[in-house]
């Protein structure tokens, strides 16, 4: 494990786009979770499910501001891709990062089930809208990757996203459903069609991470929720939130290794 984590801050350290306190910033989140890592005497078969989650919490309980949490997190989600990229672990733990977040809220700031259900059944909300709302409240995805999904990547037969090469995740029939119909009756009519991003923005350009930010922004002050409406708000307070890593999905060619660290 020590020699996995040595290999990610030399990636860090040889990584040209980075400045020197980024760089310091991730070597240090790095070694706070080798330290983790030889306190719990965990080894590379021990991580799963569970284990992230218990991380997670672990840096809840660390870290009391919220952008160090973050910081941490973002980190750490590194950490996990860089084990499923490499084939050492069976699947994408990082997705549990994007989908759970642990980090304590004031009351102010919660979302309560009347609220979601007031979002989600305004009639104002395109299919486009909700699309966006329900991929981030109940798929977990972030802004960057709903901006970089592609048409190509949702087959329609079989009822599923590709997320990668080797992984899709099947659609529950409220998702689907509702993308089926923006394609046929929204997307289909878009004035650009070469453009192969699923989104468009209102200016039929492929829709950016600004773009679903201001959606949001703007849904919120529309709502009068009083700024409570954002991303990070509504992935955790959605009603009957999909935990991803619970979905079907097809793992191909990815098997758990001995574990050589």
């Amino acid at each position: 494990m020590q020699d996995i984590i040595q290999q990610l801050i030399k990636q860090v350290e040889e990584n040209q786009r980075l400045s020197s306190n980024t760089k310091q910033a991730y070597k240090g989140d790095l070694l706070e979770l080798l330290e983790y890592i030889q306190e719990t005497n965990t080894v590379i078969s021990d991580i799963n499910q569970t284990w992230t989650k218990n991380y997670l919490k672990h840096l809840e309980k660390t870290n009391k501001e919220r952008n160090s949490y973050n910081r941490r997190a973002s980190t750490f989600r590194t950490f996990l891709k860089f084990l499923y990229k490499n084939k050492l672990a069976p699947t994408n733990y990082s997705l549990i990062v994007n989908n759970l977040t642990t980090f304590t809220r004031s009351s102010t700031d919660n979302l309560e089930p009347e609220d979601i259900k007031k979002i989600i059944g305004n009639t104002k909300l395109n299919n486009k809208d909700k699309l966006i709302l329900l991929f981030i409240g109940k798929l977990g995805f972030t802004a960057t990757q709903i901006a970089e999904i592609k048409t190509f990547q949702v087959d329609f037969e079989k009822k599923t996203i590709s997320l990668s090469d080797n992984e899709k995740i099947y659609l529950p029939n409220e998702i689907f459903n509702e993308l089926r119909d923006y394609m046929v009756n929204q997307r289909a009519n878009e004035v650009d069609n070469n453009t192969l991003s699923l989104f468009l923005n209102e200016s039929n350009e492929p829709v950016t991470e600004l773009d679903i930010y201001k959606l949001i922004r703007n849904l919120s002050a529309d709502l009068k929720l009083d700024k409570k409406l954002t991303a990070r708000n509504l992935k955790r307070s959605f009603d009957n939130r999909i935990d991803v890593l619970s979905m079907q999905r097809e793992i191909f060619q990815v098997t758990t290794p001995k574990d050589k660290f």
